[in-house]
């Protein structure tokens, strides 16, 4: 009933402000032009936005990482745009607002975002399973939906791939990772997630592409991609709304 009254087309998913349905992404201009679109230089392991003092081909992050011992496990990382204002504005929406609606809309940007990349035949070639990344039974009920499989749902129906939602387990709620140090984050996350029995004989062999709203540290995508590599998944990718910003940490 609320959205015969207040349809969501109607208000910007980013500010609120009026719109049309003729607006992109449901985004005012102002909102669009704010948003830090990821169409320039990015990270070519976790794809996240170069900032214009980093030279190289891997993102501060990565390359401390990589400097350190701790490689990354997954393959390679896609996102649409760096965590700014705009984004923060509309993920907040989406998992705290109860704006369910929003997460077709992300899963559109990932769609177009990834095929602008790719041709849609070799995009259709590089995945054989799309799953997204889940959360605890507890939040599951508190929040009533999982933000990552609403926007994995977008981003499947529009480009054909095929998406297992129930593949994953999360076992334990693992404290926020806001303000935990990279290795507090591991050590946060570690033994977090488990893969459903019935699904063990579709990772052997898979290339897999993993769905979450937003990429920092890369800690919770490193522990699942271990783990399913462990299962015999051939290569793990994961595709973001957002990414943190190239920066020293």
């Amino acid at each position: 009933m609320l959205d015969l009254v207040y349809p969501p087309g109607l208000y910007c998913i980013c500010c609120g402000k009026i719109i049309d349905d003729t607006r992109t992404y449901r985004l005012c201009n102002d909102c669009m032009k704010a948003m830090n679109w990821n169409t320039g230089r990015h990270c070519s392991k976790c794809g996240r936005p170069l900032a214009d003092t980093d030279p190289g081909e891997l993102c501060f992050g990565c390359a401390r990482e990589e400097t350190a011992g701790h490689e990354h496990f997954f393959d390679r990382g896609h996102a649409c745009t760096s965590y700014g204002a705009c984004a923060q504005s509309v993920i907040f929406a989406l998992k705290y607002g109860g704006r369910a609606d929003i997460g077709d809309t992300l899963g559109e940007m990932l769609s177009d975002y990834m095929l602008s990349e790719y041709e849609a035949d070799e995009l259709a070639g590089m995945y054989d399973i799309v799953i997204p990344v889940p959360i605890h039974i507890e939040k599951l009920k508190r929040r009533g939906f999982n933000h990552a499989e609403l926007i994995s749902r977008g981003f499947v129906k529009r480009t054909g791939l095929r998406s297992d939602p129930g593949a994953l387990i999360r076992t334990r709620e693992t404290q926020p990772m806001k303000g935990l140090g990279p290795e507090e984050r591991r050590a946060n996350i570690s033994g977090a997630f488990a893969i459903r029995n019935s699904r063990l004989p579709r990772i052997e062999g898979a290339r897999i592409l993993l769905i979450d709203d937003i990429f920092t540290t890369g800690s919770t995508i490193d522990e699942i991609a271990k783990l399913l590599k462990s299962s015999g998944a051939e290569t793990v990718d994961f595709l973001t709304f957002a990414a943190a910003g190239d920066m020293i940490i």
